[in-house]
């Protein structure tokens, strides 16, 4: 199985213009935890994992909504991330980089 767990550099493509974040993802098992951390906020993650695929939720500020969950469901692939997320008012498209330590 691939290790999926480390720090990536997000790009997500939302209605709003292109925002940035980054992801950390900790995978026991098939649990995945850790932290999804923009220029405002940091909030935990709570998910799954098959293989590459990652399902999980968190909680992000969108102005002027203030705070809402979103669930993320994509795949990791040599080192890239690749996901969507549903929000109550569009879909947003993520993309990342795993950061080489």
């Amino acid at each position: 199985m691939m290790e999926i767990n480390g720090t990536y550099d997000l790009k997500i493509e939302t209605p709003l213009g292109e925002k940035y974040a980054t992801l950390i993802l900790e995978v026991e098992g098939t649990t995945i935890s850790g932290s999804f951390i923009t220029k405002n906020s940091s909030s935990p993650i709570s998910g799954t994992t098959s293989g590459n695929e990652i399902n999980f939720e968190t909680t992000i500020t969108v102005a002027p909504l203030g705070k809402i969950t979103a669930r993320i469901i994509g795949k990791i692939e040599d080192q890239k991330l690749i996901a969507e997320s549903k929000l109550m008012f569009a879909v947003a498209k993520i993309t990342g980089l795993k950061k080489i330590n």
